[in-house]
């Protein structure tokens, strides 16, 4: 079965995440599964967005009313718990510029 092109997309940031971690280190593989589990929601929340629109028509006993879709706020949410995971990422990836650099770097007595 060929894969979607969200869940390509899904399985390329995995291996970017997962190429900045230590893969033995059980708290950073939790957080690569949370920030994606966390994707996946945000996605699921804008289809849903999408097909019942920013506001729905509520009905309570006789009265019917417009209010905000609670997948709105729900994304909001989750788009916040993205952001703060980011920047564990976001450190991660410094630190593997960082010893990229340093292994670049040339040592003179290499060529002693």
């Amino acid at each position: 079965m060929a894969k979607t092109k969200k869940q390509q997309k899904m399985k390329e940031l995995e291996a970017e995440l997962r190429s900045l971690i230590d893969e033995n280190n059980a708290i950073e593989v939790e957080k690569v599964d949370r920030y994606l589990n966390l994707v996946g929601i945000f996605y699921e929340l804008d289809k849903s967005i999408k097909k019942e629109g920013v506001m729905v028509l509520t009905k309570n006993a006789s009265q019917t009313f417009l209010k905000e879709n609670p997948a709105v706020t729900s994304k909001t949410k989750v788009n916040a718990s993205l952001i703060k995971l980011d920047s564990f990422f976001d450190k991660k990836r410094e630190e593997l510029v960082a010893k990229q650099a340093k292994s670049n770097d040339i040592d003179e007595d290499d060529f002693v």
